[in-house]
């Protein structure tokens, strides 16, 4: 469990008063009040790694402090707390992902390591877990509650049941039970999410929510399980109906999706901000660097009308509120000394991020990594696949033509699939969907040493040509390919294999751009900047094959597995119609 009480409350409470030195005091600055929701100007002591006094009258003389910091002309906010991401969808190590956030003023996250526990169990939790150790911020862990997320319908790397749980939620640094995505499991009391759930209340942890598109009576039973959050919601009447149930609303801004400005005009007809936490979920790499983390997104939300002091309350005190994290996310006695000092609030210029008092970056770059721990066994063996040839590429019939169940995406931006039947002709004994506009073969192949795949046809994917292929496919990681043909199939999956995970682009029988994630098939251990030009490659390989529609076209092919996302999805043992959790066949 995460545990962040004072240890010297004695020497605090001297310290408060000036009977003993302070070590730091930010004289005459502007602070952030999050409870008054005002700026104005303080004087702020730091006694070790604690908050001891805020003065308000700046004409008082200041107490002995060995390091007086001159405040004028600067702002001081609670450094940023992260509601939920996923480390792993960076592609970056926790130690490089650390590098890259901090000097954006983010020193604490709730980490939902579920990518890497599908693919490596409790081994991938205690890699993040130790990987994180000694790091100037906090990367708390909350315990994967669904793997895999949609029991029966894929095969992971790993199976985690209740007992497992009982355990780990004590764990050093565990804040709490991640993500419920089973939510048909919640609503219809399957056994397995059942006890998981009993486990995490027993212990008195924060359960985090997933609820795309849940209403009334079954929204009802979802709460009833003591799940309070939900970074899905996407619709005004869903934001509205699920704040007025008492959910938390954590409003995600990652690659692709744009909810944000729906997100934004529900809540200002609620008019009231109180249950709003920002989350950064799987916003990769490339897009930090570019539009930078929790500094981009109280931008972003200021933007569409959310209120600038209420985007920085929504970005520090307001996470630790909904994860029930205490002494954290405010500029007063007793808190922590996470603090980020800007020159421009509008902007959310971040010119000084301190980590528990000490300054860990200045003017954007990191001044300070402590010490780090090096992880010996970093999972660099995770891509086993069974002997597999072109002609499981291809999809026989002996008729003329056939009518195939098609997972159809919505739109070119749009997660959301349904299903449609189409009429494709049969050439050489093998279905063409060449003469399909939009139409693409999809596979998905299992890597855990099982023989297991789907082959299927997937329309509005984006690309017209080539090959895609990607280990990185939520939730449980296993090959997708997204091809023309089965040449261009074959040679995606063999190369996929031989960089031990990552993405790869295929055109005309060449491989012209990867992305090597050795770590688990979901991580880099490169530089930042190395991993992010590897990135930008890949989406100019996307739009070379066709996808001009998205700026981030790289994360299309992640969620064709995504079972936990409506209303269609192919796994490695079937096309699955995720809402009935009911598989039906290739052929109508």
């Amino acid at each position: 469990m995460i545990n962040l009480k004072c240890n010297c409350i004695e020497e605090l409470i001297k310290a408060s008063q000036g009977y003993i030195k302070n070590d730091t005091v930010f004289e005459n600055i502007k602070i952030l009040n999050v409870f008054t929701k005002e700026w104005i100007s303080a004087h702020v002591y730091i006694y070790k790694k604690w908050i001891s006094h805020v003065e308000y009258d700046v004409d008082k003389p200041l107490m002995n402090s060995k390091n007086i910091i001159n405040g004028k002309d600067f702002f001081l906010c609670p450094a940023f707390v992260d509601a939920h991401t996923h480390i792993e969808s960076s592609l970056l190590t926790p130690v490089n992902y650390a590098k890259l956030v901090i000097p954006h003023g983010t020193l604490t996250i709730l980490e939902d390591a579920h990518e890497i526990a599908n693919v490596a169990g409790e081994e991938g939790l205690r890699y993040m877990l130790s990987s994180a150790k000694s790091l100037p911020m906090r990367q708390l862990l909350t315990v994967p509650s669904c793997v895999p997320s949609v029991p029966n319908y894929e095969n992971s790397g790993a199976i985690f049941d209740y007992k497992m749980f009982e355990n780990f939620l004590d764990e050093e640094n565990v804040i709490g039970l991640g993500e419920v995505m089973d939510y048909e499991g919640v609503i219809n009391n399957d056994e397995r999410i059942v006890k998981i759930l009993e486990t995490a209340r027993r212990k008195n942890c924060y359960i985090q929510g997933h609820a795309p598109l849940i209403t009334g009576n079954r929204l009802s039973a979802y709460l009833c399980a003591s799940i309070k959050s939900d970074h899905e919601a996407r619709q005004v009447e869903e934001v509205i109906e699920k704040y007025r149930q008492g959910m938390w609303i954590d409003i995600r801004d990652a690659n692709t999706n744009h909810n944000m400005p729906k997100i934004i005009q529900a809540l200002q007809k609620i008019g009231n901000y109180e249950r709003v936490s920002f989350s950064s979920d799987d916003r990769r790499s490339d897009v930090i660097q570019k539009k930078g983390h929790l500094d981009g997104i109280i931008r972003h939300a200021h933007s569409c009308g959310m209120p600038l002091i209420e985007a920085y309350i929504s970005a520090s005190y307001r996470p630790c509120l909904e994860a029930s994290i205490n002494n954290l996310g405010a500029i007063a006695p007793g808190y922590i000394a996470d603090l980020n000092v800007l020159d421009d609030i509008e902007q959310v210029n971040v010119k000084y991020v301190y980590f528990e008092g000490k300054c860990v970056s200045k003017d954007g770059k990191l001044i300070s990594m402590l010490s780090v721990n090096l992880n010996n066994n970093d999972l660099r063996d995770t891509v086993h696949v069974p002997s597999f040839d072109e002609n499981k590429f291809k999809i026989f019939s002996q008729n003329k033509k056939e009518i195939i169940n098609v997972v159809e995406f919505e739109s070119y931006s749009s997660s959301i699939t349904n299903l449609k039947q189409i009429e494709f002709p049969t050439k050489n004994k093998q279905i063409d969907v060449s003469n399909q506009k939009d139409c693409m073969y999809v596979a998905v192949i299992n890597r855990y040493k099982k023989d297991a795949y789907t082959i299927g046809v997937v329309k509005n994917f984006g690309i017209n040509h080539g090959a895609l292929a990607s280990t990185v496919g939520h939730d449980s990681h296993n090959i997708t390919i997204v091809y023309d043909n089965p040449k261009n199939a074959m040679l995606a999956l063999q190369q996929l294999i031989k960089q031990k995970g990552g993405f790869c682009a295929i055109e005309d029988g060449n491989v012209i751009a990867t992305l090597e994630l050795p770590i688990a098939g979901l991580m880099s251990d490169e530089s930042i900047n190395v991993v992010v030009d590897k990135i930008t490659k890949m989406n100019e390989a996307n739009a070379r094959l066709g996808n001009i529609y998205i700026d981030n076209p790289i994360s299309r092919i992640t969620i064709l597995s995504l079972l936990v996302c409506p209303f269609v999805k192919i796994s490695d043992k079937g096309i699955v119609l995720t809402e009935e959790k009911k598989y039906i066949s290739l052929f109508e």
